[in-house]
C-alpha cells in the first residue's frame, strides 16, 4: 500500500493537479488516501488510483508516442497522415530513425494542379510536393520534404557527402556559402540551419532543421525554437535511414 501512496502522490503532482479544477481530483480527496486505513477507504482510494491511472494516459500520448520513436520512425505516421501523403501518389521517403522525443506534429502537401502532365512516377511540372514536420517538447523541429521539380540554389557553408541506401549520394549542409568541408569537430556540435540538398529522379527529397519562419509557412500553429540543437552526425543518421512508407 505504501507503494500505491508514492505513485498516487507522484500522479497528482505530475498530472493531476496541473488539470485543476476537476472536484474528484482534488487535493482534499488525494490527502484522503493518506494513513490510518481503514478497508472501505484503502477501497475507495484503489479506486482513484485507477481513475487517475487513465487520466494519466489520456493527458500525455503525443509525449508518450515520440519517446518510443528512435526505433521505427515510420510508426509515427497515423492513419490521417499516411492517408493524406499516400494521396499524392508519389512514393513516401520518410526516416526510419527519429531521434528519441520527436513526434509527428503536422503534414502540408500540394497536390499537382488539374490539368497538369503526370508522368509515370506521379509527377508534374512543379509537383506534387509534401513536407512533414517533426517536434518535440523543447520546440525543436526538423522536416523532411519531396518536391516534382524546381529545384536548384545555392551550396552550403559548410558541407559533406553522405552514402545513403535510398537516394545514393546525399550532400549534407550548413548554412549557405562557400561549401567548406564538415570537419569532426564541426560535426559534433549543435548547429543552426542543417540541410540536405535535394536528392532522387523526381521527386527530390530533402530534409533540414526547422526554426520559427519555416514552421509558419507548414502550420501557423505549430512554434519551433531557433536555438541549435541538432548535431551534423545526428543530422547525418537521420538523413540515411530514409526509407519508403509502405
Amino acid at each position: 500500500m505504501e507503494d500505491i501512496l508514492i505513485l498516487i502522490d507522484k500522479t497528482y503532482a505530475e498530472i493531476v493537479k496541473p488539470l485543476a479544477p476537476f472536484p474528484l481530483l482534488g487535493e482534499g480527496n488525494m490527502k484522503s488516501c493518506l494513513p490510518p486505513f481503514s478497508i472501505m477507504k484503502s477501497t475507495t482510494c484503489l479506486s482513484l488510483f485507477s481513475l487517475l491511472s487513465l487520466t494519466a494516459s489520456l493527458v500525455a500520448p503525443v509525449h508518450a508516442q515520440g519517446n518510443s520513436s528512435a526505433s521505427n520512425g515510420h510508426s509515427l505516421v497515423n492513419s490521417s497522415f499516411r492517408t493524406k501523403l499516400k494521396s499524392l501518389g508519389i512514393k513516401v521517403a520518410l526516416p526510419k530513425y527519429v531521434p528519441q522525443g520527436f513526434w509527428m506534429a503536422a503534414v502540408r502537401t500540394e497536390p499537382c494542379r488539374r490539368g497538369d502532365r503526370i508522368d509515370a512516377n506521379g509527377v508534374c511540372r512543379f509537383g506534387p510536393d509534401y513536407t512533414v514536420l517533426y517536434r518535440n517538447a523543447q520546440d525543436q523541429c526538423f522536416a523532411v520534404s519531396a518536391t516534382g521539380g524546381g529545384i536548384g540554389g545555392p551550396g552550403g557553408r559548410y558541407t559533406r557527402a553522405v552514402n545513403t541506401k535510398l537516394l545514393g549520394k546525399v550532400d549534407v549542409n550548413i548554412d549557405t556559402g562557400m561549401s567548406e568541408p564538415i570537419t569532426e569537430a564541426i560535426a559534433k556540435t549543435p548547429q543552426n540551419n542543417l540541410w540536405s540538398f535535394p536528392a532522387g529522379k523526381s521527386p527530390f527529397y530533402s530534409l533540414r532543421t526547422i526554426d520559427s519562419d519555416a514552421a509558419n509557412r507548414i502550420n501557423a500553429a505549430i512554434i519551433c525554437s531557433d536555438t541549435a540543437y541538432m548535431t551534423p552526425n545526428e543530422f547525418i543518421k537521420i538523413v540515411q535511414s530514409l526509407e519508403w512508407l509502405p
